[in-house]
């Protein structure tokens, strides 16, 4: 038993430390509340393999909330294949995937900071446009 934990801790936690180290360098920072839509869209090469498909080093975008919590719609156009992994504040994760190159997720986030990873199924190159926006 100690080795099956070992064996997924481990990797867990290079996982996390590895995502926790891409944020330094992803886009600027968007708070809330958001007049408007915030987009990001480009290419991505994944590499980083994860439970929610191969993930890219870094994340694309990082959504600090600073009410007590924001109703918002997120949606990923893409690549067939597309995965979306959210990493938020107080162990928050989430992981979305479209097999036809879509995602709509809808949800209310609480206050903290969210970073927004895009993947996919395989380690294929991922074209994706990312928008969130807020009710």
């Amino acid at each position: 038993m100690k080795s099956l934990l070992k064996s997924f801790i481990l990797p867990t936690a290079a996982f996390t430390l590895a995502l926790g180290a891409g944020v330094a360098s992803a886009q600027p920072v968007a708070q809330t509340p958001l007049s408007q839509a915030v987009q990001a869209s480009g290419s991505v090469n994944p590499s980083q393999p994860s439970s929610c498909g191969v993930l890219s080093n870094s994340a694309v975008q990082i959504l600090q909330v600073t009410q007590d919590f924001a109703a918002v719609d997120i949606s990923v156009s893409g690549t067939s294949g597309l995965t979306l992994f959210i990493q938020g504040s107080n162990g928050f994760s989430e992981c979305h995937t479209g097999g036809d190159g879509s995602i709509n997720a809808p949800g209310l986030l609480n206050q903290g900071t969210y970073s927004f990873f895009i993947g996919n199924s395989s380690q294929t190159p991922t074209t994706y446009t990312l928008t969130i926006q807020e009710n």
